[in-house]
C-alpha cells in the first residue's frame, strides 16, 4: 500500500533559532508532531478519535537524522508519511526539506504502539482502526493537493 501523506509549510522563526541563527535540534520533534497530528486529522486518526475510542497510541521510538541545519527565516516543508503496516502499530516516516530549493534537511521515523484502556498492548487492531485500513486499501483517502500552513506556527 502507498503511504498517506501530508505537508505543512512552516517558517523558522527568531525564537526557533540559536545565536548562528540555525534552528534549534528539539524543534525538529515539534514540526514532525505538527505534520503527524495534520496528517491524522485529515484522514480520519487524529487525537480525538483515538480518544473516542478509548485507544492509547504512546510513542515508543523515535530516530531523526540531521544533514543540514535549516536557519532562521527558512520556509520549510515537513512532511509525514504513515506506512501500512501488518501489526498493529503506527510508523510514520518524515522528511524536512526546504522550500526554495527542496534540499533535504532532515529525515525521521516514529513508531507508536496501541494501547487497550486497560494498558494492555493491542494484538490486533481495533475495530475503528480495520474501518479505516479498509478505506485505505480501496483508496478511499484523498491525496493532499499543495502543503498548508502549520496552524500551529
Amino acid at each position: 500500500m502507498e503511504p498517506l501523506s501530508h505537508t505543512l509549510a512552516v517558517t523558522v522563526r527568531f525564537m526557533e533559532s540559536d545565536l548562528l541563527r540555525m534552528a534549534w535540534h528539539g524543534n525538529y520533534v515539534r514540526w514532525l508532531e505538527d505534520a503527524r497530528q495534520a496528517l491524522g486529522a485529515r484522514i480520519g486518526l487524529g487525537y480525538e478519535d483515538f480518544m473516542r475510542e478509548r485507544i492509547a497510541c504512546p510513542l515508543v521510538d523515535m530516530h531523526l537524522a540531521y544533514k543540514r541545519p535549516a536557519r532562521y527565516g527558512d520556509k520549510l516543508h515537513v512532511s509525514a508519511k504513515l506506512l501500512w503496516m501488518e501489526v498493529p502499530k503506527l510508523v510514520h516516516h518524515y522528511e524536512v526539506r526546504r522550500a526554495t530549493d527542496n534540499e533535504l534537511l532532515t529525515t525521521g521515523e516514529t513508531i507508536q504502539v496501541l494501547l487497550h484502556p486497560g494498558g494492555e498492548l493491542a494484538l490486533n487492531f481495533p475495530p475503528f482502526l480495520e474501518a479505516f485500513r479498509a478505506r485505505w486499501r480501496a483508496g478511499g483517502i484523498a491525496p493532499q493537493a499543495a502543503p498548508e500552513p502549520s496552524p500551529w506556527a
